[in-house]
């Protein structure tokens, strides 16, 4: 018998680790999200996806370059990232409610927009970046960590929401998006 639940808990995870891609990934990540720029490029998403996989010292080995081997991976880089992509709606959907969030909640997408740019990914621990990251914003490092940290979980679910009974999407209170 198969479990509804860890089926969307796996989607919520899949939706959130494409946000974490392309904002941590790609140079122009929010404006990906945004759709004022187009969506990446099958070699962009081999490049991001490949920033993101380990660089442990087993994973160097000394074999000579595999052309198809690389294309093969190319191809299937592409086709985990557009599944992930059809998983939270598709692009146009992608785009919605991303502008939304960002009108929503205008303040941690400009904290988050300036953490990724300035302080990097989570593994980078650079305090003094961090420190006026958070100057700048008035707040606290730990307030920017929390919003960092919350960032990508939130706008999944509001990409996954599901529609109300009549169609329609409501993203944030008073907001409709007739389907």
């Amino acid at each position: 018998m198969r479990r509804p639940r860890k089926s969307s808990w796996a989607r919520l995870n899949r939706v959130t680790d494409l946000i974490e891609l392309i904002i941590t990934c790609h140079p122009q990540g929010f404006d990906v999200l945004l759709g004022e720029v187009e969506a990446p490029s099958s070699r962009e998403i081999h490049v991001m996806m490949n920033s993101g996989r380990s660089k442990m010292p087993e994973d160097f080995k000394a074999t000579m370059l595999n052309l198809e081997t690389e294309a093969e991976r190319i191809v299937y880089d592409r086709e985990y990232f557009d599944k992930s992509v059809e998983l939270a709606g598709g692009w146009p959907h992608i785009h919605l409610v991303s502008k939304e969030y960002r009108d929503s909640d205008s303040r941690m997408w400009s904290v988050v927009m300036d953490h990724v740019k300035f302080v990097g990914n989570a593994s980078t621990r650079n305090a003094s970046r961090l420190k006026r990251v958070a100057n700048k914003h008035g707040m606290s490092a730990n307030t920017v960590m929390k919003y960092r940290r919350d960032f990508s979980m939130k706008l999944a679910e509001m990409i996954l929401m599901p529609p109300s009974d009549d169609g329609n999407f409501y993203l944030m209170p008073g907001y409709v998006v007739k389907k």
